[in-house]
């Protein structure tokens, strides 16, 4: 059973369906996630130069793949994250912003 729920965005959604070979693989991360979105993941800062992600989480799918993600009760705590509206959703909530080999899904917009 999931602690947490699922808000996908369309960019995931899209993605998802371009890397279908590798479905399986993302859904099981994805059940993972729910039930604990702090384990295994890694916090994402300001990286000088390139896009601003703090306030998002990662996590590999395989070497080169991963998933970029937010979990509501922690964006509203440092109140930076740019990406999401937590603010109209409850804290167990995860939204998926976009997954893909790593460079692609390190430059959403």
């Amino acid at each position: 059973m999931s602690d947490y729920q699922a808000v996908y965005e369309d960019l995931f959604v899209k993605n998802l369906r371009k890397y279908s070979s590798i479905k399986k693989s993302i859904k099981n991360k994805i059940n993972r996630l729910l039930e604990d979105p702090y384990h295994n993941t890694e916090f994402l800062g300001d990286h000088k130069g390139k896009l601003n992600l703090s306030g998002c989480r990662s996590i590999r799918i395989d070497k080169n793949f991963r998933i970029i993600f937010v979990v509501c009760e922690e964006c509203r705590n440092i109140q930076v994250c740019e990406f999401c509206f937590c603010e109209k959703l409850p804290d167990k909530t995860v939204i998926f912003l976009t997954i893909g080999p790593h460079d692609k899904a390190y430059s959403i917009k």
